[in-house]
């Protein structure tokens, strides 16, 4: 136990924090850039200097460890003036654009400009923007001209995917954040998560658009564009317009999508359903026919492409299953049309995705049937808030609407879909009652709940007991590996989410201040609105999806069989 005295004030501290840790709990502002939550202090910037007394140099907050009798000053002229020349030294770097700029509302630096009155010395001129922009990715474009070289994006991807697909390189004798070989990122191992996309302060890495794709859409009338969002979006969008953490604005999204001009809106949640029966199906089948073990989930675009460049010997052991978003896209392009008696080739599918990712599995090789492709444009939420923006829609007042009931339907088992675990405890509570024959009351799983790195349990089917886990987050995925457990116990099914948390934190999501990354437990909180609206939905069990039984009913016929099988499933390769 320590004592630290920082602008006056006397906070008693434990273990070995640094000084930024001890001010920011305590609510004294420091100005940082390149800190992020989760992630490794590199003390790249130096904006979050302060002063100690008796030294006569400035530490950095975020590496500078808090020392008992230590006395603290963050805001004296000295101090003050190392970070507006800090600031200055930056923006001689950085395309200092904010009007057309994507993050001016949430852009950390253009606050820290603001707040410390921070100017250029030598303004950075762009002649030709493009010379920057490296886009040939199917999901995550390089803005060079805005990169701060805060190193966010590289500790993102060390600590969380622990891939370090994206790194500090040398090019023309000079630094840049690059993927492996300056190649694109498509072509080389990287997961295409987008976590180095939520830890830029700036605009340097976004998604790759697709935006005109649906606008092109929306303004052919040839085209019947219909629309289905991913469980989390509706646990984040409200961020996006200020309403705070851990909103459900479910019912909000729906209107602004009819008003968006849309002809159907749907839901993945429906899909989420889908996929849960077939795996399901696929589970219990594996279980009677001594199949191959474990069966892992396939869900997770980016957990699929670690799978394939890093682990192909457990090809065999993915789901065949497709994903909630290509399961979707598929129904779209079959089922949905035959009902509503339309030409596939006119149904125009657009979903919004909390993830990177998705965007290059809709696009990627395969990912069709008869012809025609299952999804046709991904948006992330940032996207599709940017849409509602620019159409003048005052989101936060909207009144709620509903979900078109064909393929939009869902139940508590799809919802929780968006949450590490909720896969698991979805395909459970189906497993379950398919290979016991009957429908059981007992439908929370909570061992596999929560944010742990690596969930482990039993669970008891028809008299017999299954080993299962659930993998937080990729970086812990490849200790799970590394440490021989799969050789060493029989596991019979593992999910793995290759973002912390799952898709609630995926890398199409909202932007997060790091201060608040810090403050809040935003995953907590997203997660919260899944798991009510699981609490509080009439089923809870997607095989009780009554517009699901009528799919099969009336047009798949049996999970896992037949035409399901032929046009629900995906065999992935190196």
């Amino acid at each position: 136990m320590g004592v630290i005295t920082i602008n006056g004030k006397e906070i008693q501290f434990s273990g070995e924090p640094t000084i930024l840790e001890v001010a920011t709990e305590n609510h004294i502002d420091i100005s940082t850039l390149c800190f992020l939550e989760e992630c490794s202090d590199i003390g790249t910037c130096g904006v979050c200097v302060v002063e100690i007394q008796g030294k006569d140099q400035l530490f950095k907050a975020c590496v500078a460890k808090a020392e008992d009798g230590m006395i603290v000053e963050t805001k004296t002229p000295k101090v003050e003036e190392e970070i507006k020349s800090r600031l200055s030294a930056i923006l001689d770097k950085h395309n200092f654009k904010c009007g057309p700029c994507k993050r001016k509302e949430n852009c950390e630096l253009l606050k820290l400009i603001i707040k410390h009155r921070a100017r250029a010395s030598k303004p950075f001129i762009v002649k030709d923007p493009q010379e920057y922009i490296d886009d040939r990715s199917k999901s995550i474009v390089i803005d060079r001209s805005k990169c701060v070289m805060c190193g966010r994006c590289v500790e993102a991807c060390k600590n969380k995917t622990n891939t370090e697909s994206i790194k500090f390189q040398t090019k023309d004798n000079k630094d840049i954040i690059a993927p492996e070989k300056f190649k694109c990122f498509d072509d080389t191992k990287c997961l295409l998560c987008g976590q180095c996309v939520i830890a830029c302060p700036v605009d340097a890495l976004y998604e790759k658009s697709h935006l005109d794709r649906v606008k092109e859409a929306l303004e052919d009338p040839k085209k019947h564009v219909i629309v289905a969002m991913a469980p989390s979006i509706r646990t984040s969008m409200g961020e996006m317009f200020k309403m705070g953490y851990g909103v459900d604005v479910t019912g909000k999204l729906y209107t602004a999508l009819r008003i968006l001009g849309f002809d159907k809106v749907f839901d993945i949640n429906f899909g989420a359903d889908l996929t849960i029966v077939e795996e399901a199906t696929e589970l219990v089948d594996r279980i009677k026919n001594n199949g191959k073990f474990p069966m892992f989930t396939s869900c997770c675009s980016s957990w699929v492409r670690l799978v394939e460049n890093y682990y192909p010997e457990l090809l065999d052991n993915l789901s065949s299953t497709k994903s909630p978003q290509q399961i979707f896209g598929t129904a779209s392009k079959t089922y949905y049309p035959k009902i509503e008696g339309l030409d596939p080739k006119d149904v125009f599918t657009v979903t919004i995705m909390p993830c990177t990712a998705k965007k290059y599995e809709a696009d990627r090789e395969g990912m069709e049937n008869y012809g025609i492709r299952n999804i046709d444009a991904v948006l992330t939420t940032r996207e599709l808030a940017k849409m509602i923006k620019d159409s003048k829609i005052d989101f936060k007042n909207l009144e709620d609407g509903k979900v078109d009931e064909a393929m939009g339907l869902y139940t508590g088992a799809g919802a929780i879909f968006g949450v590490t675990g909720g896969v698991m405890e979805a395909t459970l509570r189906t497993a379950k009652d398919l290979l016991e024959g009957k429908s059981l009351p007992d439908v929370d799983y909570e061992d596999v709940r929560g944010f742990k790195g690596i969930k482990e349990a039993t669970v008891e089917m028809a008299g017999k007991e299954y080993n299962v886990a659930v993998i937080n987050g990729a970086a812990n995925l490849f200790e799970f590996i590394n440490s021989g457990k799969i050789n060493e116990k029989q596991y019979h099914f593992i999910e793995v989410m290759a973002c912390p948390g799952g898709c609630i934190d995926g890398g199409g999501q909202p932007h997060v201040p790091s201060m608040d990354r810090f403050n809040f437990l935003i995953k907590d909180l997203r997660s919260s609105v899944l798991y009510t609206q699981d609490r509080e939905l009439p089923r809870r069990k997607a095989h009780k999806n009554a517009a699901i039984l009528k799919m099969y009913e009336s047009y798949m016929g049996k999970p896992g069989e037949g035409l399901a099988h032929d046009i629900l499933h995906f065999k992935y390769k190196k």
